[in-house]
């Protein structure tokens, strides 16, 4: 059995056309109990943790199959509202029929929102895109990093999960990474260096490269400078040339 590591996937091949692949995120001391540290429901929590994860399955190219939710917290009432919240980005995505299951901590009180979230799904191996990029493509911002409190006030410019399955679906699309906490620098240098590639922004980009990309509310998409015209419109949300690689 193979088993391979693609930036934030693991793919373990069952067959050598056909792979698992897993991917997770986690949430603390976001949420609405005492000593969470930003205050948001328990939703919005469940659904944005959920949508990290989900993201990430999405721009590989996989196919979701289930969710398993590890909640650091009661059942009731706060883990009931944060597996709504999960439901809730399920809902979002009705061309893939998910599974879910999880567990709660109903032995201790707990203060403080946390849990971990993992998806399963599956993949073809001609359809993983990865180390697709090529010489002078383009890498673009699709979305805005936005983290903490700035997510919430300015909700209507991050990507969301249709938007994700939306951006998969381009033809002209390379490769599809959403920003992480590391920021657009260290996911726009990954894949550079994945393929044997350099990188050049643009004068002024408008970004902080280091900043945290938040719960995914952007991605970089890199593709063919002959199909920019138009993709703000194709895809329905702000789009931000980084610049070129070489």
């Amino acid at each position: 059995m193979e088993i391979e590591k693609i930036r934030d996937c693991t793919l373990v091949y069952t067959r050598p056309d056909e792979a698992i692949v897993i991917t997770c995120d986690s949430i603390g001391a976001i949420g609405n109990k005492p000593e969470d540290v930003v205050k948001v429901t328990p939703e919005h929590s469940g659904h944005e943790t959920a949508k990290v994860a989900l993201a990430e399955m999405l721009a590989i190219g996989a196919t979701p199959v289930a969710i398993s939710n590890g909640l650091t917290m009661e059942m009731t009432p706060t883990g009931e509202r944060f597996v709504n919240g999960i439901r809730e980005a399920m809902a979002e995505l009705p061309e893939y029929p998910m599974a879910l299951t999880g567990s709660s901590e109903d032995n201790m009180p707990t203060l403080q929102t946390g849990a971990g979230i993992t998806v399963v799904g599956i993949i073809k191996k001609e359809a993983i895109r990865f180390r697709c990029t090529r010489p002078k493509d383009v890498a673009v911002l699709l979305g805005k990093p936005l983290c903490g409190e700035s997510f919430s006030k300015e909700l209507h410019l991050a990507l969301r999960l249709p938007d994700f399955h939306k951006i998969s679906q381009l033809p002209e699309g390379r490769e599809m990474v959403p920003v992480g906490s590391k920021g657009i620098g260290y996911e726009v240098k990954k894949i550079a260096e994945d393929n044997g590639l350099t990188f050049n922004y643009v004068e002024d980009c408008p970004f902080d490269l280091k900043a945290s990309g938040g719960p995914s509310a952007s991605c970089i998409l890199t593709l063919d400078p002959e199909d920019l015209p138009g993709l703000e419109e194709r895809v329905g949300k702000m789009v931000t040339v980084l610049g070129r690689f070489a």
